[in-house]
């Protein structure tokens, strides 16, 4: 793993600029500013990790007031996926993503978030039928923001009913079980008891 973990400036445009456009009141870019994110200006090329927990924090808590942390941060993951998606290598990997359906999208976990980083490695495990363990060595100080990227990403390769637990948190690296009762026969993995089309619903579980 790298000596200094990095957020790439992609990622943080895919958030702010594109997923969220629109939807930041300026107390919120007052705070990112002071924090160190000024969205009137340039995005630098990367952003240190702790930085960038940090502004996804603020912009949790100024977003969804009335929400835990977790589960704004959660929502900022899918955010992300969003904004990704009007971005052109977004389209790419996302369009790439509702060809291999979502067991094979997760085995691309470590390529897909080096796009966005310097420092993810993830190992994945195969439980039975579309129940799998995703370890990943570094998720900050927020695993639902990364949870939040999953289940959209699992959303957008054809899965449904998709849930994710969290287990095994020690405040760097986390394992993600994850489910899904289906996926769509669009999708790379369709087959018996797969369904016409993809639904927003799911769940995650706190920690």
């Amino acid at each position: 793993m790298a000596d200094e973990l990095l957020v790439f400036e992609q990622t943080v445009e895919a958030v702010f600029a594109r997923g969220l456009h629109g939807r930041i009141p300026p107390s919120c870019k007052a705070r990112l500013r002071q924090a160190g994110l000024d969205l009137e200006l340039k995005l630098r090329t990367a952003y240190p990790l702790d930085a960038w927990m940090t502004f996804l924090r603020i912009t949790a808590q100024e977003l969804y007031p009335d929400e835990p942390l977790e589960q704004g941060a959660f929502k900022l993951g899918e955010a992300f996926i969003d904004g990704f998606h009007e971005t052109l290598p977004g389209r790419a990997v996302l369009s790439l993503l509702r060809v291999l359906g979502p067991r094979r999208a997760l085995m691309r976990t470590t390529k897909n978030f080096r796009a966005g980083n310097n420092y993810t490695e993830s190992r994945l495990e195969e439980l039975g039928p579309r129940q799998f363990e995703l370890w990943m060595n570094e998720v900050g100080s927020l695993p639902t923001f990364t949870a939040g990227i999953l289940h959209a990403g699992l959303r957008t390769a054809g899965a449904a009913d998709i849930r994710i637990d969290l287990s095994g948190y020690d405040h760097h690296a986390c394992t993600y079980c994850i489910s899904w009762s289906e996926a769509s026969v669009s999708s790379g993995v369709a087959g018996k008891g797969d369904s016409s089309a993809a639904t927003r619903s799911g769940s995650i579980i706190s920690l």
